[in-house]
């Protein structure tokens, strides 16, 4: 079969990530890049060896012809760039947020649907090792049916590009400020272990006086006879993305960034213990695959997008079903918008 021609639209830090997994991916060729900054496409361009580099995104589209587009801007333009990538018959694969609402949201599925394409958004962090390896654990039963799942993202709004005064981040414009660009990864790990919910109410916080938009969420989700708390931070350090989800027979804990996952099923103080073996076994294990890829300066913050885009692929050869089912993906957009309406806030 031949190559996937793929283009990209929006080539800022996260494309560069795309383009390293598809540089090593066999059966996939970047045909073209597209950004405003005409600069910015013709150094990329010229970095990864692409043969096309343009500022118009119809031409990217007509003059390539792709299989596939990388819709990679920031969420604004996303249901625009979806549209015109679907009309040409190509499958997308979008950043997440995917949409700044939810009408977006269920026009771009929808067209999808009606194009007979795929369309996935970027959860990169639901598809590294770990996350895979958790659901299989919490699907296969082994703490029983889900109670209580507990989600804690920290993250960093207070230096950087977040808090420049001048060059005003975009996602400070977003319906829930910046905080919406990072609740899609919570809010896809809650989807993926519960499933849609019934009911959110949540808080906003804006605790740095100085802040352009509120920088702590708190939330808790009712999803059938279970629930979820989720916590979403920029002053709680270190920076972290973990996760206990709480079960009928046992519980598990799922340290995303670490690439840890522990289960705790044993009852009685033998079993106890040999849980609290297993925990020193699975932390000592992540403590030495850190230490390997800082050795050797891989970074693997993306790590799950690799996971994602090869069988993305797959699923545009034939090969394999889509990596994110529909229901899935409807149930983090449904949950990501709920956690910052109006009506929800508590």
């Amino acid at each position: 079969m031949a190559s996937a021609r793929v283009a990209l639209i929006g080539l800022g830090g996260i494309a560069d990530a795309h383009l390293r997994k598809l540089r090593w991916m066999e059966g996939v060729e970047v045909a073209g890049v597209c950004d405003l900054s005409a600069s910015l496409a013709e150094a990329v361009a010229e970095r990864f060896g692409v043969p096309l580099a343009t500022t118009d995104a119809e031409r990217l589209i007509r003059e390539t012809r792709p299989d596939a587009v990388h819709v990679l801007t920031p969420p604004g333009p996303h249901r625009a760039l979806t549209e015109l990538a679907l009309r040409a018959g190509a499958h997308v694969l979008v950043e997440k947020p995917i949409a700044t609402s939810w009408e977006d949201y269920v026009a771009m599925r929808d067209g999808a649907r009606a194009a007979g394409r795929l369309l996935v958004e970027d959860f990169n962090y639901r598809f590294q090792r770990s996350a895979l390896h958790a659901l299989d654990l919490v699907r296969g039963g082994a703490i029983g049916d889900p109670v209580n799942l507990d989600v804690a993202m920290n993250v960093g709004l207070s230096g950087g590009a977040y808090a420049d005064p001048v060059v005003r981040h975009f996602a400070h414009a977003l319906p829930g400020g910046a905080l919406f660009n990072f609740a899609s990864h919570p809010a896809s790990i809650v989807a993926a272990v519960l499933g849609p919910h019934d009911a959110v109410r949540a808080r906003l916080h804006r605790l740095e006086p100085d802040g352009q938009s509120d920088d702590e969420l708190r939330a808790v989700v009712a999803a059938g006879d279970a629930s979820a708390t989720l916590t979403l931070t920029s002053h709680a350090q270190p920076s972290c993305f973990v996760a206990t989800v709480r079960g009928t027979r046992g519980f598990l804990e799922l340290d995303l960034w670490g690439q840890r996952v522990h289960v705790a099923a044993r009852s009685g103080r033998v079993g106890r213990l040999l849980d609290d073996l297993g925990a020193g076994g699975s932390r000592l294990g992540a403590v030495l695959a850190a230490a390997g890829r800082l050795a050797t300066a891989r970074n693997e913050y993306v790590e799950g997008l690799g996971t994602l885009l090869e069988r993305f692929y797959a699923a545009v050869r034939g090969e394999a079903p889509t990596p994110l089912p529909i229901a899935e993906m409807d149930a983090a957009n449904r949950l990501l918008h709920d956690l910052f309406a109006e009506e929800n806030r508590l």
